[in-house]
């Protein structure tokens, strides 16, 4: 039995869990679609509402590689239309200006010159630790350093978290309770936003990032799909290094005479989208431990079981990697077949994401190495780590208060956290309309502002974890024309 909350704000919304998806094969219907999403609901309605979601496992593709499918907007109904899609599915424009790339300012350009030292000032700034957490980005790897997986654990898990904004009550219309493929201190069912416009955006291979926050050795290269691996007998992987699923900051260098690549770290970036068939992607990190340039092409494959066993009948993907400067860190992504978010079976014969993560470098022996216990790994699903929030972009560079914007990024975790917006030295938090791996669907604070003013938007992941803030013009609204004088009787 679900507890309601007192109210439907969405502070308590958070303590609403989606009901666990139905067996495979079941045929569970949805509401009839609508045009508008409702401003409020219901307690009773929001109860009926959430008995009703349902998730069914599918099948899926077998397609290799490393970006995300660019496929067709799912023709599955949904329960309501947002308001920025019409009814006959196209994309209304966002109420805004975008202006070009080059209008941007750059977070790496800002945390050099010290203007983000006021943002950092803030009482939720000096909270969060904003001005720590800004420069340990300079490296990456932020949430781990910070061990904030465990201090999330520690506080109660998931559910507890004290980092959750306000949620509007339709946030469940245009979600669905789905299995999440992600780490062990994310929840194992989750909100997942049905595939629309807005979440198509800010997915990876649909939004081209304004600038690139990441480091440069956290910013995955472009990969050709490798072929189908082939089985062979893997040596005993020595283990990564500080963490199960490895790092990448100060791991020694193997000295070597030859060849040799080595394995460092793996992430979860995010779980896939059922309703698009598409499976978990992960990043992986690699070095060139040899004093030559390698020009020989080579493969990273990824390979989900649920048993620490390799075979080729298995859910598999990779890609091929054509070169690899002496000493150099790369990193890869790698986006696994749909199969793996289905592949294991709970205790009532549900279709549940896989156990292990077998990640192999050089996984088709195409480089003749001095040493290869150090190629590859098999992790724990639940051990892997995810990658550090940062934000590329928002849809429009200005709005007028209150208009609806979204913000692309990776790393925001399953659920919602917080949407912190600092303007004019006031911190707001935004109300939160739509949440997933790599995007959010917000609506900013009505303000009633008498010039455009510059906004900071940061997202806080639910572990504490920040982004890197996007800045947003925010322009006062158009005033409404001032009607004649009332005629005297």
């Amino acid at each position: 039995m679900i507890r309601l909350p007192a109210s439907n704000s969405k502070r308590d919304l958070r303590n609403t869990r989606p009901l666990t998806p139905a067996k495979t094969g079941s045929t569970a219907k949805r509401p009839k679609t609508g045009n508008t999403l409702p401003s409020r609901t219901s307690r009773d309605n929001i109860f009926s509402r959430i008995r009703s979601r349902t998730g069914s496992p599918t099948r899926s593709p077998a397609g290799l590689g490393r970006l995300p499918l660019k496929t067709k907007p799912s023709t599955t109904p949904r329960t309501t239309l947002p308001s920025f899609v019409e009814r006959n599915g196209a994309i209304r424009s966002p109420k805004g200006k975008v202006t070009s790339a080059a209008d941007r300012p750059n977070f790496a350009d800002r945390l050099k010159s010290g203007k983000l030292r006021g943002l950092a000032d803030t009482r939720v700034g000096r909270k969060l630790d904003f001005r720590r957490q800004f420069e340990m980005s300079r490296r990456g790897d932020v949430a781990r350093r910070l061990n904030l997986s465990h201090a999330l654990d520690s506080h109660g898990g998931w559910h507890s978290r004290h980092h959750h904004g306000h949620v509007h009550s339709s946030f469940i219309d245009i979600h669905f309770g789905s299995h999440y493929a992600g780490p062990s201190c994310y929840p194992t069912h989750t909100w997942m936003p049905h595939w629309s416009p807005w979440v198509s955006w800010s997915w990876w291979d649909h939004c081209q990032p304004v600038f690139d926050p990441r480091p440069s050795f956290c910013r995955p290269v472009v990969c050709r799909p490798c072929d189908p691996w082939v089985a062979w007998h893997c040596p005993v992987w020595i283990d990564l290094s500080v963490v199960s699923c490895g790092t990448w900051i100060d791991v020694a260098p193997i000295r070597v005479n030859d060849r040799d690549l080595q394995l460092l770290a793996v992430r979860f970036v995010d779980s896939g989208h059922p309703e698009q068939k598409l499976g978990p992607r992960y990043r992986v990190w690699f070095r060139n431990n040899s004093d030559r340039k390698l020009s020989k092409d080579f493969n990273i494959t990824l390979l989900a079981s649920n048993t620490r066993d390799l075979s080729t009948n298995i859910p598999h993907a990779g890609v091929e990697i054509d070169k690899i400067d002496a000493g150099a860190i790369l990193t890869a992504d790698i986006r696994l077949p749909f199969e793996a978010n289905t592949l294991d079976r709970d205790a009532e014969n549900r279709a549940v994401p896989f156990r292990y993560l077998h990640v192999l470098v050089d996984s088709h022996q195409d480089v003749r190495e001095v040493f290869e216990e150090n190629n590859g790994a098999i992790l724990a699903r639940g051990d892997v780590l995810p990658v550090d929030p940062a934000s590329f972009s928002t849809n429009v560079t200005s709005a007028e208060p209150g208009a609806m914007i979204d913000i692309a990024g990776e790393g925001f975790g399953p659920e919602p956290g917080e949407v912190i917006i600092q303007i004019n030295g006031l911190e707001l938090q935004a109300e939160i309309y739509g949440w997933y791996d790599l995007g959010v669907h917000i609506k900013l604070p009505a303000l009633p502002l008498a010039a455009e003013t510059q906004a900071d938007i940061v997202i806080v992941r639910g572990d504490g974890a920040v982004s890197n803030p996007v800045q947003i013009l925010v322009v006062p609204a158009k005033r409404p024309l001032t009607p004649p004088p009332a005629p005297v009787q």
